[in-house]
C-alpha cells in the first residue's frame, strides 16, 4: 500500500470489468472447445496501472468513466480496496461500464474490449479536474479518446507519461508532450512509423527511439516481455534492462504492471533507468499468476525481487 507522504501519481484512462476464460488452447474460427475456468475481475489499462502504481508505493488517484450500473460500483470499490483514490471515477448516466473479454491459453491471451463509458467524456475542459497541477506524474493510455489524452497532457504540470496502447498513430504535439513514452515492440512500430520487422532487435529499437525523440519525446521505453526493456533517456543514452526470469502463467496486464510501477518510482524520485528496473520486476512477477490486478505484487515483494535480481 502507499507509503506515508509519498508523491502522487494520477492515472487517467479506462476502467473495465474483465471476463476471463482460461483454456488449454485457443479455439479456431467456428470451433467450440471446453474451457477450464471463468472469472469476472476488475480491469482496464488505466485501472490496472493505477493499482500497480499504488502497490508500487505511490499515493495514486484514478480518473475515468464507468456506467451508472452495478459494474461501475464494483469497479470503484475494487479500486478503493487496492488503495487507489477513486473519487474522480465518474458514473455516466445512460452509459455502461466498459468490458473486456479475455481468453487465456498456452501462456498467451486474446482480448476484445467494449469501451462503453470509457468513451463518454466532456468535449471540452480539463479532464484531470485540476489534479494535473499537483501530481508528480500523470500517466495515460489510449483506451480513452485521443483528444482527452491530449487535453490531459496539456493540463499536466509535472511529468506526463503515455503508454501508447492500444497502438495508434499519434500527433507530433502529443509525442512532444511526453516526458516518457512507453510502448511494446508492436506499438513502437506503429507510433514511430517504422517497420515492425525485427522490431525487437536492439538496433531497430534504437532507430525507433531516435525517430520518436526527434519528434519531441524526451525519453522512450520499449518493453520486450521476458526480454526486459530498452530505455533511451532524456540525454539520448540507450540501455537494455533485463527482466527477472519467470515461469509464465498469464501475460494479461503485465505491461500495465510495468507502466504503473515505473510511474510510482519516478514519482518517488528514482531515475528513469532505476524506475524501469522496478517496472521489469513488476512485469515479471505479474506473469507468474493468473489475472491482471490479482497478480500484481506489493511494495515489499517488489523490493525483495529487486534485491534478488541485483
Amino acid at each position: 500500500m502507499p507509503e506515508p507522504d509519498s508523491p502522487s501519481v494520477v492515472v487517467i484512462g479506462s476502467v473495465n470489468i474483465d471476463h476471463v476464460v482460461v483454456a488449454d488452447a485457443f479455439p479456431s474460427p467456428g470451433e467450440t472447445i471446453l474451457g477450464n475456468t471463468a472469472q469476472v475481475m476488475l480491469g482496464g489499462k488505466g485501472s490496472n496501472q493505477a493499482v500497480a502504481a499504488a502497490l508500487g508505493g505511490a499515493r495514486t488517484a484514478m480518473i475515468g468513466r464507468v456506467g451508472a450500473d452495478a459494474e461501475g460500483d464494483r469497479a470503484r470499490m475494487g479500486l478503493a480496496n487496492k488503495g487507489v483514490d477513486a473519487t474522480r471515477v465518474t458514473a455516466v448516466p445512460g452509459g455502461e461500464t466498459g468490458t473486456a473479454w479475455i481468453t487465456v491459453a498456452a501462456g498467451d491471451n486474446t482480448i476484445i474490449v467494449i469501451s462503453g463509458a470509457n468513451h463518454r467524456w466532456p468535449a471540452e475542459g480539463d479532464p484531470l479536474e485540476g489534479s494535473g497541477a499537483t501530481a508528480a506524474v500523470v500517466l495515460a493510455q489510449l483506451e480513452i479518446p485521443l483528444d482527452v489524452v491530449q487535453r490531459a497532457a496539456a493540463h499536466t504540470e509535472g511529468r506526463f507519461l503515455l503508454n501508447a496502447a492500444p497502438a495508434a498513430e499519434l500527433p507530433d504535439e502529443l509525442i512532444a508532450r511526453c516526458d516518457v513514452l512507453i510502448v511494446n515492440e508492436h506499438e513502437q512500430a506503429v507510433v514511430s512509423g517504422q517497420s515492425d520487422e525485427d522490431s525487437t532487435d536492439p538496433a531497430a529499437v534504437r532507430r525507433a527511439h531516435a525517430a520518436l525523440r526527434k519528434r519531441g519525446a524526451r525519453a522512450v521505453v520499449t518493453t520486450l516481455g521476458g526480454a526486459g526493456a530498452i530505455v533511451t533517456d532524456s540525454v539520448g543514452t540507450t540501455t537494455s534492462i533485463p527482466s527477472p526470469p519467470a515461469t509464465v502463467v498469464d501475460t494479461t496486464g503485465a505491461g500495465d504492471a510495468f507502466a504503473g510501477v515505473l510511474a510510482a518510482r519516478l514519482a518517488a524520485g528514482d531515475s528513469l533507468l532505476a524506475a524501469a528496473r522496478w517496472g521489469a520486476a513488476a512485469g515479471s512477477l505479474a506473469v507468474r499468476a493468473p489475472g491482471a490486478q490479482e497478480s500484481y505484487a506489493d511494495l515489499e515483494t517488489l523490493r525483495a525481487t529487486m534485491g534478488e535480481h541485483r
